[in-house]
Protein backbone atom coordinates (compact mmCIF):
# COMPACT_ATOMS: atom_id res chain seq x y z
CA UNK A 1 0.00 0.00 0.00
CA UNK A 2 1.57 3.56 -0.91
CA UNK A 3 -1.58 5.65 -1.13
CA UNK A 4 -3.69 8.35 0.52
CA UNK A 5 -5.53 9.39 -2.62
CA UNK A 6 -9.30 9.98 -2.00
CA UNK A 7 -10.59 6.59 -2.81
CA UNK A 8 -7.67 4.21 -2.07
CA UNK A 9 -8.48 1.24 0.31
CA UNK A 10 -5.64 0.59 2.68
CA UNK A 11 -5.10 -2.96 3.91
CA UNK A 12 -7.31 -2.67 7.54
CA UNK A 13 -4.41 -5.00 9.17
CA UNK A 14 -1.66 -2.64 8.18
CA UNK A 15 -4.29 0.37 9.63
CA UNK A 16 -4.15 -1.05 12.65
CA UNK A 17 -0.51 -2.41 13.07
CA UNK A 18 0.27 1.63 12.46
CA UNK A 19 -2.49 2.77 15.23
CA UNK A 20 -1.44 0.34 17.52
CA UNK A 21 2.71 0.66 17.06
CA UNK A 22 2.03 4.45 17.22
CA UNK A 23 -0.36 4.34 20.55
CA UNK A 24 2.52 1.92 22.42
CA UNK A 25 4.94 4.53 21.19
CA UNK A 26 7.31 2.46 18.92
CA UNK A 27 8.41 4.27 16.51
CA UNK A 28 8.31 1.47 13.87
CA UNK A 29 5.05 2.95 13.53
CA UNK A 30 5.46 6.13 12.47
CA UNK A 31 8.21 4.52 10.09
CA UNK A 32 5.34 2.67 8.87
CA UNK A 33 2.90 5.41 8.11
CA UNK A 34 5.49 6.86 6.66
CA UNK A 35 6.63 4.49 4.38
CA UNK A 36 3.53 3.39 3.17
CA UNK A 37 1.49 6.66 2.57
CA UNK A 38 3.87 9.43 1.97
CA UNK A 39 3.86 9.32 -2.30
CA UNK A 40 -0.05 9.34 -1.87
CA UNK A 41 -0.04 12.47 0.62
CA UNK A 42 2.63 14.04 -1.55
CA UNK A 43 0.54 13.61 -4.53
CA UNK A 44 -2.24 15.38 -2.67
CA UNK A 45 -0.21 18.07 -1.19
CA UNK A 46 1.34 18.52 -4.71
CA UNK A 47 -2.13 19.44 -5.96
CA UNK A 48 -3.08 21.36 -3.35
CA UNK A 49 0.08 23.50 -2.27
CA UNK A 50 2.58 22.28 -4.90
CA UNK A 51 5.26 25.12 -3.60
CA UNK A 52 5.13 23.41 0.02
CA UNK A 53 4.04 19.87 -0.74
CA UNK A 54 6.95 18.02 0.91
CA UNK A 55 6.36 20.38 4.24
CA UNK A 56 2.16 19.52 4.27
CA UNK A 57 3.51 16.18 4.00
CA UNK A 58 5.62 15.42 6.52
CA UNK A 59 3.39 17.81 8.80
CA UNK A 60 0.51 16.00 8.35
CA UNK A 61 2.32 12.43 9.05
CA UNK A 62 3.50 14.39 12.48
CA UNK A 63 0.09 16.04 13.50
CA UNK A 64 -1.62 12.61 12.65
CA UNK A 65 0.79 10.67 14.72
CA UNK A 66 0.46 12.98 17.64
CA UNK A 67 -3.31 13.14 17.03
CA UNK A 68 -3.20 9.21 17.19
CA UNK A 69 -1.09 9.53 20.71
CA UNK A 70 -3.78 11.67 21.98
CA UNK A 71 -6.54 8.99 21.26
CA UNK A 72 -8.03 11.18 18.72
CA UNK A 73 -8.39 8.74 16.07
CA UNK A 74 -11.85 6.68 17.16
CA UNK A 75 -10.66 3.36 14.61
CA UNK A 76 -7.75 2.17 12.38
CA UNK A 77 -9.71 1.86 9.52
CA UNK A 78 -10.54 5.70 9.38
CA UNK A 79 -6.72 6.39 9.17
CA UNK A 80 -6.55 6.94 5.21
CA UNK A 81 -9.33 9.22 5.23
CA UNK A 82 -7.99 11.02 7.88
CA UNK A 83 -4.61 11.40 6.52
CA UNK A 84 -6.42 13.40 3.61
CA UNK A 85 -8.28 15.41 5.70
CA UNK A 86 -5.13 16.61 7.74
CA UNK A 87 -3.48 16.75 4.56
CA UNK A 88 -6.02 19.08 3.05
CA UNK A 89 -5.98 21.54 6.18
CA UNK A 90 -2.41 21.45 6.90
CA UNK A 91 -1.97 22.88 2.18
CA UNK A 92 -4.91 25.66 3.66
CA UNK A 93 -2.67 26.36 6.36
CA UNK A 94 0.54 26.95 4.20
CA UNK A 95 -1.09 28.97 1.69
CA UNK A 96 -2.43 31.35 4.45
CA UNK A 97 1.11 31.41 5.66
CA UNK A 98 2.55 32.06 2.56
CA UNK A 99 0.61 35.06 1.63
CA UNK A 100 0.81 36.74 5.35
CA UNK A 101 4.80 36.23 4.66
CA UNK A 102 4.64 37.57 1.55
CA UNK A 103 5.13 34.26 -0.27
CA UNK A 104 7.73 32.81 2.01
CA UNK A 105 7.28 30.77 5.01
CA UNK A 106 10.66 29.11 5.45
CA UNK A 107 12.09 29.80 8.80
CA UNK A 108 15.35 29.52 7.23
CA UNK A 109 15.02 32.14 4.98
CA UNK A 110 14.93 34.26 8.47
CA UNK A 111 18.54 34.01 8.10
CA UNK A 112 19.64 35.84 5.16
CA UNK A 113 22.37 37.33 3.91
CA UNK A 114 22.77 41.21 4.02
CA UNK A 115 22.93 42.76 0.40
CA UNK A 116 25.37 45.58 0.25
CA UNK A 117 22.72 47.97 0.38
CA UNK A 118 21.86 46.76 3.42
CA UNK A 119 24.66 48.91 4.99
CA UNK A 120 22.93 52.21 4.09
CA UNK A 121 19.67 50.83 5.30
CA UNK A 122 20.24 50.74 9.35
CA UNK A 123 16.27 49.63 10.01
CA UNK A 124 17.49 47.07 7.36
CA UNK A 125 20.42 45.49 9.04
CA UNK A 126 18.94 45.63 12.73
CA UNK A 127 16.25 43.35 11.83
CA UNK A 128 18.29 41.18 9.67
CA UNK A 129 20.73 40.75 13.15
CA UNK A 130 17.33 40.23 15.00
CA UNK A 131 16.41 37.94 13.28
CA UNK A 132 19.27 35.83 13.04
CA UNK A 133 19.48 35.92 16.85
CA UNK A 134 16.18 34.93 16.73
CA UNK A 135 17.22 31.71 14.69
CA UNK A 136 20.00 31.20 17.23
CA UNK A 137 17.94 31.32 20.02
CA UNK A 138 15.54 28.61 17.91
CA UNK A 139 18.23 26.17 17.28
CA UNK A 140 19.78 26.14 21.22
CA UNK A 141 16.30 25.07 22.15
CA UNK A 142 16.59 22.02 20.31
CA UNK A 143 17.75 18.87 21.73
CA UNK A 144 21.35 18.37 20.44
CA UNK A 145 20.12 15.37 17.71
CA UNK A 146 17.80 17.88 16.31
CA UNK A 147 19.81 20.88 16.30
CA UNK A 148 23.06 18.72 14.29
CA UNK A 149 20.21 17.67 11.74
CA UNK A 150 19.25 20.99 10.76
CA UNK A 151 22.63 22.73 11.26
CA UNK A 152 23.81 20.66 8.65
CA UNK A 153 21.15 19.86 6.54
CA UNK A 154 19.90 23.54 6.22
CA UNK A 155 22.86 26.19 7.16
CA UNK A 156 25.98 23.78 6.45
CA UNK A 157 24.31 21.78 2.89
CA UNK A 158 25.29 18.31 4.13
CA UNK A 159 23.42 16.22 1.77
CA UNK A 160 20.69 13.69 3.46
CA UNK A 161 22.85 10.77 1.99
CA UNK A 162 25.95 11.77 4.37
CA UNK A 163 23.74 12.65 7.25
CA UNK A 164 22.04 9.18 7.33
CA UNK A 165 25.44 7.81 7.18
CA UNK A 166 27.23 9.73 10.06
CA UNK A 167 24.18 9.89 12.51
CA UNK A 168 22.92 5.90 11.58
CA UNK A 169 19.90 7.48 10.46
CA UNK A 170 17.25 5.84 7.75
CA UNK A 171 15.86 8.03 5.25
CA UNK A 172 12.37 7.72 6.83
CA UNK A 173 14.29 8.20 10.25
CA UNK A 174 15.91 11.24 8.80
CA UNK A 175 12.67 12.65 7.47
CA UNK A 176 10.64 12.55 10.37
CA UNK A 177 13.45 13.99 13.23
CA UNK A 178 13.84 17.48 10.40
CA UNK A 179 10.04 18.05 9.91
CA UNK A 180 9.62 17.36 13.81
CA UNK A 181 12.17 19.86 14.37
CA UNK A 182 11.62 22.31 11.93
CA UNK A 183 8.17 22.48 13.00
CA UNK A 184 9.33 23.33 16.57
CA UNK A 185 11.72 25.60 15.48
CA UNK A 186 9.11 27.30 13.28
CA UNK A 187 6.97 26.93 16.21
CA UNK A 188 9.13 29.64 18.44
CA UNK A 189 10.95 31.62 15.65
CA UNK A 190 7.31 32.64 14.80
CA UNK A 191 6.26 33.49 18.57
CA UNK A 192 9.44 35.70 18.41
CA UNK A 193 9.21 37.44 15.28
CA UNK A 194 5.30 38.36 16.38
CA UNK A 195 7.10 40.74 18.80
CA UNK A 196 7.96 43.72 17.53
CA UNK A 197 11.99 44.00 16.21
CA UNK A 198 13.53 46.46 18.77
CA UNK A 199 14.01 50.04 16.70
CA UNK A 200 14.96 52.99 19.12
CA UNK A 201 17.67 55.05 17.22
CA UNK A 202 20.34 54.53 19.31
CA UNK A 203 20.31 50.65 17.89
CA UNK A 204 19.61 51.92 14.35
CA UNK A 205 23.05 53.99 14.94
CA UNK A 206 24.29 50.34 16.39
CA UNK A 207 23.79 48.46 13.67
CA UNK A 208 24.74 51.13 10.92
CA UNK A 209 28.20 51.45 12.89
CA UNK A 210 28.49 47.72 11.97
Amino acid sequence: MNSAEPGATANSELCETIVSLIMAGDSRGEELLYSNFCRGLRFLANRYCPEYADDCTHDTILTVCRQIKASQLKTSAALPGYLNIVLKRAAWNKKLESERHGGNSEVFDTLVQTRPDDRNDPERLLEVQERAKILREGLKSLKPREQEILTRFYLKGESQEVICREMNLTETQFRLHKSRSKQKLEAFTAKRLRKPIRGSEKLAAKAAAC
